[in-house]
């Protein structure tokens, strides 16, 4: 999934566990060293989105131990994560929701599941914050 969602991304690890909000699916870093938060459902559903917001809200809050468990890499702590939050599709109560949000920055990003030259494949459409 590297580059897949933004330019520059980075997945450093995965379904990293955080009690009692379950597991972050994909940590990366993007190309201003951010760590970055990704987390999918298989079939949409507006629980992605508390679910995300727990995964942002456990990272805030260990920040001492995130950085001791990637201290090799290029993080910028001074900054704080981003969450990309992707799903087949995003509810419209969902999307009303999350206009209210002012933190985290969040980046919705639909996908599809697309058959290419008889291959599976996915496509991932950017939606906008507001």
């Amino acid at each position: 999934m590297d580059d897949s969602l933004e330019n520059g991304l980075r997945v450093i690890d995965f379904e990293i566990p955080c009690a009692p909000c379950g597991e972050i699916d994909l940590l990366a870093i993007d190309r201003t060293s951010q760590l970055t938060i990704i987390d999918f459902e298989l079939a949409g559903g507006d629980e992605l989105l508390v679910r995300g917001l727990g995964h942002f809200d456990w990272m805030v809050a260990n920040l001492p131990n995130v950085r001791r468990m990637f201290r090799g890499q290029a993080i910028n702590f001074s900054l704080e994560p981003r969450l990309f939050l992707l799903a087949p599709h995003f509810s419209s109560r969902l999307r009303c929701v999350a206009r209210q949000i002012q933190r985290p920055r969040i980046d919705w990003v639909r996908y599809t599941w697309v058959d290419v030259s008889g291959q599976p494949g996915i496509l991932l459409e950017a939606l906008p914050t507001n």
